[in-house]
């Protein structure tokens, strides 16, 4: 009996407490579930849980499991250094079920300490409003393209019991996003067919889009329905690598890196601004060419943390915004 109690506390005091576990997922990953709320038979519908990294050391997922054959997952980045960030993207596939539906998944972290962590989502899938296709997705788009400003229809149909049912109003969350709404025709026998076309106009955005319409209706029972919308809006300039991880350095420690920044078309970069004292770049090439190299050095605070700043690259290509690149660090003692 006494060797079993001592057994018992040597494991209670060398391995991580399910508390201490619980407790740094809190502070890195606070939102676990989302509810879509009513959605339409056959549409895809999608939410982002964010990962921050507030700790002083990295976080690793080892891997994760779904709890649903309906559902797909994006991780964007299964390392996550200290001050940095990334994604898990949960999707739903509505087109084999009516009615309840709740999924999600299962996170397994394998650093700072194993834990598994679980990821709800859930809908309510109307059977008798169907989608086709069930997502806007527009895929590659240029963001300075001449006049380029894609468009993709949708058919929905509305099969229930409500007399006149119609859509009565349409909302999308970004300001590029515009959707028109064209009545098809009505049968006898109650069924409702509509057109739903989206235009994305993508000068304004750059990187991925993530954006969701919302059709109003007249019907109590099903007064939102949510779409969701994708896009991956590509800008004339590019810089590698981004983002810029520098891992862990020392306090006062001066480290040196280098960056590529391309373009179709030649250029000038014209400045290169940091918005932290801790980097600066040496003044930039004066000359006219596709594709430049960057030098920025980074300084170490003496204050030990995680450190994250922005860097601006501008050149004299019209019309193109600056790009931004995030540089991410963590001062270790």
């Amino acid at each position: 009996m006494r060797r079993l109690s001592w057994i018992l506390v040597v494991l209670a005091a060398t391995s991580p407490s399910v508390a201490t576990a619980q407790s740094w997922v809190d502070s890195v990953l606070p939102e676990r579930s989302f509810d879509f709320g009513t959605v339409a038979r056959g549409s895809k519908v999608r939410h982002t849980f964010r990962l921050v990294n507030q700790l002083d050391q990295e976080i690793r997922i080892a891997t994760w499991r779904t709890k649903c054959g309906c559902t797909e997952v994006r991780v964007g980045a299964q390392v996550i250094p200290p001050g940095t960030q990334t994604t898990i993207e949960a999707v739903i596939d509505t087109s084999k079920f009516v009615g309840y539906k709740p999924s999600g998944l299962t996170l397994v972290f394998q650093s700072p300490t194993p834990v598994e962590i679980d990821l709800n989502v859930s809908c309510f899938i109307r059977g008798d409003i169907t989608l086709n296709p069930g997502v806007v997705d527009f895929g590659i788009v240029p963001r300075l393209a001449p006049g380029a400003k894609p468009a993709l229809t949708m058919n929905l149909t509305y099969s229930g019991g409500v007399p006149n049912w119609g859509i009565t109003r349409i909302q999308t969350r970004s300001g590029s996003l515009s959707v028109r709404s064209q009545e098809l025709g009505r049968s006898p026998g109650g069924q409702v067919q509509y057109s739903l076309t989206a235009t994305l106009d993508p000068s304004a955005l750059n990187g991925f889009l993530k954006d969701e319409i919302t059709l109003y209706t007249n019907d109590p029972a099903a007064q939102a329905i949510p779409i969701s919308v994708a896009a991956n809006i590509q800008s004339a300039l590019t810089v590698s690598p981004s983002p810029l991880v520098i891992g862990p350095v020392k306090p006062g420690q001066v480290i040196t890196k280098t960056l590529l920044v391309r373009s179709a078309q030649p250029f000038k970069v014209t400045g290169v601004k940091p918005n932290r004292g801790e980097m600066s770049s040496a003044s930039a090439d004066d000359t006219t060419k596709p594709v430049h190299t960057v030098s920025l050095t980074f300084k170490a605070p003496a204050q030990p943390g995680p450190f994250n700043a922005v860097v601006e690259i501008a050149t004299d290509l019209k019309d193109e915004a600056p790009v931004r690149l995030n540089a991410f660090a963590t001062v270790v003692p």
